[in-house]
């Protein structure tokens, strides 16, 4: 959410902005104001139903990776794949990365930042709980607690047996996790 709110003051104050500064009095902000939030709705919704976007501190993330250990194999979804980072770090070493994000503008962000890095990742628009990850080796969470409840419910009994699930600060409560490291947790289906 606070992507949400920093693209909505963003956005609203350069539409504003122009519209002041080319005068043109035939253009009501709000006609520029009401499409931006439109566009902010499904990462309102993500968060929601899933979490909001916090960016996790360099060492989590690297500890994600770590107790991840992505092999050249290795197919790797990130379940609202935020800014980018570690779906980005995991498709240096995995046959296949793919990152899910319904906020509209992580997901641009994320496309441009695949634009400019030529990273083999993919990025895809869509509902995490809507997907299917039945071809994952890796699974990367960072999901609130009453979406680690539906996870474990909807996603758990879908993935291959092996497959390695890393959840940063939240646990699967029905479930012992394999490995922990500075609150990030290893499962294995």
């Amino acid at each position: 959410m606070a992507e949400s709110a920093l693209f909505i003051t963003l956005a609203a104050s350069i539409a504003v902005g122009l519209t002041f500064l080319f005068g043109n009095p035939k253009i009501d902000p709000l006609w520029i104001f009401l499409p931006i939030v439109l566009l902010l709705i499904p990462g309102f919704y993500a968060a929601v139903i899933s979490g909001p976007f916090v960016p996790s501190a360099r060492k989590r993330t690297q500890a994600m990776l770590k107790l991840a250990d992505i092999k050249p194999e290795d197919t790797a979804y990130d379940l609202g794949f935020g800014d980018g980072r570690l779906i980005f770090a995991a498709a240096k070493n995995a046959k296949r990365a793919i990152g899910y994000e319904l906020s509209i503008p992580l997901y641009l962000f994320g496309l441009l930042r695949k634009l400019v890095s030529r990273s083999k990742v993919s990025i895809r628009y869509g509902n995490i709980w809507k997907q299917d990850y039945r071809d994952a080796d890796v699974v990367f969470c960072y999901l609130l607690p009453k979406a680690m409840v539906r996870f474990y419910k909807d996603v758990w009994p879908t993935l291959k047996p092996g497959t390695r699930v890393i959840s940063n600060a939240f646990t699967i409560h029905e479930i012992k996790p394999i490995e922990t490291d500075d609150k990030v947790y290893l499962y294995r289906r």
